[in-house]
């Protein structure tokens, strides 16, 4: 089987596997009448790399958040490692909410906005969701999360 196959089959997976998480959620809010919003957010990493193990073994390029109810919050940590050899500072920047009105509703937060990560060097960095108790109207919603290093100083 040829790698773009493997990558179309591999989407049509996860395609399948969000659809299906997102009509068990409805079907799971109509029967409970409480209100719990689902995510996964993509990562794209510009001048470091992000992984999901401190052994830099697992490269990640998604989160799944899971399902968070209203006034909930989740935190979940991620390895940043440096393969340069300068120190980078780091940063963050979330675009693509979808849908739109979800950023006024979930807030994401992280413990290393200008971190110092030298040549080498692998954290611990702890991302965070919170949800808003006044949510309505918002059964899923996805973001993008850019975690850059800058040459430090």
């Amino acid at each position: 089987m040829s790698v773009d196959k493997l990558t179309a089959y591999k989407s049509i997976i996860v395609i399948l596997l969000v659809l299906a998480f997102s009509a068990a959620f409805l079907v799971y809010g109509i029967l409970s009448k409480s209100f719990t919003v689902k995510n996964t957010g993509y990562i794209e990493a510009i001048g470091v790399e992000v992984y999901s193990d401190a052994e830099c073994t697992n490269r990640t390029s998604t989160i799944d958040w899971g399902y968070i109810r209203p006034g909930g919050a989740k935190n979940i940590a991620v390895y940043i490692k440096n393969n340069g050899t300068v120190p980078m500072i780091l940063s963050y920047n979330i675009t693509g909410w979808s849908p739109p009105e979800a950023q006024n509703y979930i807030t994401f937060s992280w413990n290393a906005d200008g971190a110092i990560v030298n040549g080498g060097q692998v954290i611990q960095v702890t991302l965070s969701l919170a949800v808003d108790e006044n949510v309505s109207d918002i059964s899923s919603f996805s973001f993008d999360l850019v975690i850059i290093g800058t040459e430090a100083p």
